[in-house]
């Protein structure tokens, strides 16, 4: 089977480029680690802070898509 190598690239404001990337199967795999790269992100949000992430997929240098996590409290926690 035939692999292409894909490069999960993470902002939160500072880039973080994947410089290894990963060898996968297909955009179906690469869309799975990619779920879980924005799970293990969400796990680290913090409400007292609005927070911005991003993560975008690229095979080789072609972008494929992009995942954008975004949380903010509105309003204030009740007494």
């Amino acid at each position: 089977m035939l692999m292409s190598k894909y490069y999960f690239h993470i902002s939160n404001g500072h880039p973080f480029d994947d410089p290894e990337g990963e060898e996968l199967p297909n955009d179906e795999a690469a869309w799975e680690v990619a779920v879980m790269t924005v799970r293990d992100i969400e796990s680290n949000l913090n409400l007292d802070q609005s927070s911005q992430w991003s993560v975008s997929v690229t095979r080789e240098d072609t972008p494929i898509f992009r995942i954008d996590v975004s949380a903010k409290r509105l309003g204030s926690e009740p007494s």
